[in-house]
């Protein structure tokens, strides 16, 4: 009987396996995929505790306050396949303007100038897995990009970013420093986010990664070093 009972049970659990539709399981096999690391070039790495990376730390260079027409920042960016699975084909280098002010009631407001980010540059056919790529980024370049962008200040009125009466450019210089009003910081400096998107020879396009893993990468100086975005500002 006890015999019996195991064959049947066998049995059926046979079956169940041979009716199982694999379409609909949900735990889906890990597809390959790839990642960047964009630096602001000219800084050593680091391994200070094994973890830091002071190329890519916030503000790691700056735009100069003044000087600016021939002024411009260094950056490098490698695409890395852990796997050697895909191949980078493209990438698409983009910045985004985050202007800071003061509204009417006294609140400090940031809002960004591109949604996101408006491309730059782009690097075709760039060299391969791990290997450097070379760009720069200018102030110049940046007014270009966001010369018509603009921002009610008031709520109401939209007002050209670069053409704001309250807060007037300086003589020969697109972008500014923090804005202070009676020893009081009514606006902080023009502030910059640079990202990227890479496109594969396959047509995959990747530009969103996972935050804790990716773009703020914990892991020890590495060939695999990944991260998702560089923040600079003017100084």
């Amino acid at each position: 009987m006890k015999k019996l009972f195991i064959y049947c049970l066998s049995a059926a659990i046979s079956l169940l396996m041979s009716c199982r539709d694999e379409s609909l399981d949900p735990n889906k096999a890990w597809e390959p995929g790839v990642h960047g690391f964009g630096v602001f070039d000219g800084i050593s790495e680091g391994t200070a505790g094994g973890t830091a990376k002071p190329n890519i730390a916030a503000n790691a260079k700056n735009f100069p306050l003044t000087g600016q027409d021939a002024a411009k920042i260094d950056f490098k960016i490698r695409w890395v396949s852990l796997d050697n699975q895909l191949t980078v084909s493209k990438i698409a280098l983009k910045v985004d303007m985050i202007e800071s002010y003061t509204d009417p009631d006294g609140n400090p407001k940031t809002v960004s100038l591109g949604n996101g980010g408006k491309v730059f540059k782009t690097i075709d056919a760039p060299t391969g897995n791990r290997q450097w790529n070379t760009f720069s980024l200018s102030p110049n370049e940046i007014y270009a990009l966001f010369k018509d962008a603009t921002v009610k200040y008031d709520k109401v009125n939209a007002v050209k970013v670069f053409e704001n009466p309250a807060r007037p450019r300086p003589a020969g210089a697109r972008l500014q420093g923090a804005q202070v009003v009676n020893g009081k910081t009514v606006a902080n400096a023009d502030a910059f986010v640079l990202t990227w998107e890479l496109t594969t020879t396959s047509g995959l396009v990747f530009k969103v990664w996972n935050e804790d893993s990716i773009c703020l990468d914990p892991t020890p100086v590495s060939q695999a070093n990944a991260n998702c975005r560089l923040n600079f500002t003017v100084k």
